[in-house]
C-alpha cells in the first residue's frame, strides 16, 4: 500500500502544477497547450520520480540522501539541456520569456519536493 505521505505529495505537486500553467499562462498570454505544458509536465514528473525514489531509499541510505536530491536537481537541469535549451536557442539568443518558461516549472516543483522531503525527514 502507498504511504499516505507519498499520496498527499502526488496531490500537491498535481495541484501546484494545474495552478502553475494557468497563472503562467493568464500572466505571460502563453497558451496552455504547447511548451508551457510540456514544461510544467516534465518538471513536475521528474520531481514525482526524484520523490520516490528518495521516499524508497530515506531509511536505507539517510546519509546520502542529499547528495540523491542534488543529482536529482542535476538531471533537472540536464534534462532542461537536453529537451528545451537546443529550441530555446535556435533563434540565436535565450529570452527572458523562453528562461521563465523552464524556471518557474522547475522552480515550484523542486520548491513542492523540499517541502515534503524536509516534513517526511524531520519526523523520522
Amino acid at each position: 500500500m502507498t504511504d499516505p505521505r507519498v499520496l498527499r505529495f502526488y496531490a500537491t505537486l498535481l495541484f501546484v502544477a494545474l495552478l502553475g500553467v494557468f497563472a503562467q499562462s493568464a500572466v505571460t498570454g502563453l497558451e496552455i497547450a504547447g511548451p508551457l505544458t510540456n514544461s510544467y509536465i516534465v518538471n513536475h514528473v521528474l520531481a514525482a520520480v526524484i520523490f520516490t525514489f528518495l521516499f524508497r531509499w530515506r531509511k536505507r541510505h539517510i546519509e546520502k540522501l542529499g547528495f540523491l536530491f542534488l543529482a536529482g536537481t542535476g538531471l533537472k537541469f540536464l534534462t532542461f539541456f537536453i529537451v528545451f535549451y537546443p529550441s530555446f536557442r535556435a533563434d540565436g539568443e535565450l529570452t527572458q520569456a523562453e528562461f521563465l518558461l523552464f524556471f518557474v516549472p522547475y522552480a515550484l516543483s523542486t520548491l513542492v519536493e523540499t517541502v515534503f522531503l524536509a516534513r517526511i525527514l524531520n519526523r523520522e
